[in-house]
């Protein structure tokens, strides 16, 4: 007899199915046609359907001196509320995460605080000695100055001295000199910069936030296969005419033209990962002109509406959003299958629900989509077969737990 047996629809191996899977000890033991015996049983209802928990690998979550901005507890509750099971964690912060002790600070701090399960990043611009001797889950690096200011002044040198992965801004720092609106060039020429230093180093990298089509081509026509790379919610769902509407949709590198996006949209099926970059900022730093939009409890409902609308496969989504995240930072303990944790996310796919900022966890209380009606919404989450959140109520205490990454 299992702990726990979920009855219903589910997705497996690109396909719907409806059957049975069975979990025991956190973690999933079978998928089965034939009806299992379980302890306990959560039968799914009419349009829900199990997905796997979203591996999330760009996530700002603060705290430490920007405990007003966010902090782990309502970051990785908001992660859950929004279907996020693990979270990379982005170095950074206030104090930055560049050195042994603050990073012992933060795990720390996580190792009591987070409710999702999560990865521990290392932030390098210059401190070599100070990355080689921390484990960290991934390593970030600044091509140019974004929230926090610090930037790589030798990037090359920076990537080389990464113990993993190495997760990217690419935005060119001279460019941003020279043209501070961050048009698609500082981008572009960064991404190149990146991608020739992969092939001379041939170390693990990943690009972040890939916004403009001349990026994403020479990513798809000249990456070697050791480089990945994400697109944002944000840089597939608004442009810059959004932005001239709303100057709280400042974020890096900036939104940009319809062009960029169809490009990024045609393109779909050659993006590996979408990720939030969820930015959290007070409605006051905001106000000041703060580069950041906050996404977690917002990114899985987006492609749910997008899906609804014909745009994405309910496939891609589960693809982008958790089975290559977890393979391609070697998350050994994430995925959807025989063996894996039970992180899973029951979503009704018709359910009809307004954005309202004020009943998110997230500590930035506003959204570019607030008002909007969205198709498509998670009614609970489970991390390693416990549910952890359901019919927007976080449930128990924060349980979540690093992840098991394997380097390279």
């Amino acid at each position: 007899m299992e702990d726990l047996v979920i009855q219903g629809r589910f997705i497996l191996n690109g396909k719907v199915v409806t059957g049975y899977i069975g979990i025991s000890d956190g973690k999933i033991e079978r998928f089965s046609k034939a009806p299992l015996r379980g302890e306990d049983i959560i039968k799914l209802k009419h349009h829900e359907i199990l997905l796997p928990g979203m591996v999330d690998v760009h996530v700002h979550l603060r705290d430490f001196n920007q405990k007003g901005k966010e902090t782990i507890e309502s970051g990785t509750k908001a992660a859950l509320h929004g279907g996020v099971t693990a979270v990379f964690d982005m170095p950074n912060t206030d104090p930055p995460v560049m050195d042994g002790e603050t990073f012992r600070r933060r795990a720390e701090l996580f190792r009591r605080k987070s409710y999702a399960d999560y990865a521990l990043g290392f932030l390098i611009a210059g401190n070599c000695r100070e990355a080689r001797e921390v484990e960290a889950d991934f390593y970030k690096s600044f091509m140019g100055a974004s929230t926090g200011g610090i930037y790589s002044r030798n990037f090359e040198e920076d990537y080389s001295c990464a113990n993993g992965r190495l997760s990217v801004h690419a935005e060119d720092y001279k460019l941003i000199q020279e043209f501070p609106e961050r048009p698609a060039i500082v981008e572009e020429m960064a991404i190149k910069r990146a991608l020739h230093a992969a092939k001379s180093l041939k170390k693990p990298l990943h690009i972040c936030h890939v916004s403009t089509a001349g990026g994403l081509r020479s990513i798809l026509d000249t990456a070697p296969p050791w480089v990945s790379f994400e697109v944002t919610p944000h840089h597939l769902f608004l442009t810059e005419k959004d932005y001239r509407r709303n100057r709280f949709l400042r974020v890096y590198p900036p939104l940009r033209s319809r062009e960029d996006v169809d490009f990024l949209w045609r393109n779909l099926d050659r993006i590996p990962v979408i990720a939030s970059d969820h930015a959290p900022h007070t409605l006051e730093d905001k106000e000041n002109g703060a580069a950041g939009i906050p996404g977690l409890e917002t990114e899985l409902a987006l492609l749910l509406d997008a899906h609804n609308r014909g745009l994405i496969g309910l496939w891609e989504i589960v693809e982008k959003t958790s089975l290559n995240p977890a393979e391609i930072f070697g998350v050994r303990n994430k995925g959807f299958g025989i063996g894996k944790d039970a992180d899973l996310i029951v979503v009704n796919l018709k359910e009809e629900w307004v954005v309202k900022p004020e009943e998110f966890y997230t500590r930035a209380k506003w959204s570019p989509w607030e008002g909007r009606k969205l198709k498509g919404k998670v009614r609970m989450t489970l991390l390693r077969g416990k549910v952890v959140m359901e019919e927007d109520e976080i449930v128990g205490k924060p349980e979540g737990v690093r992840i098991n990454a394997q380097k390279g």
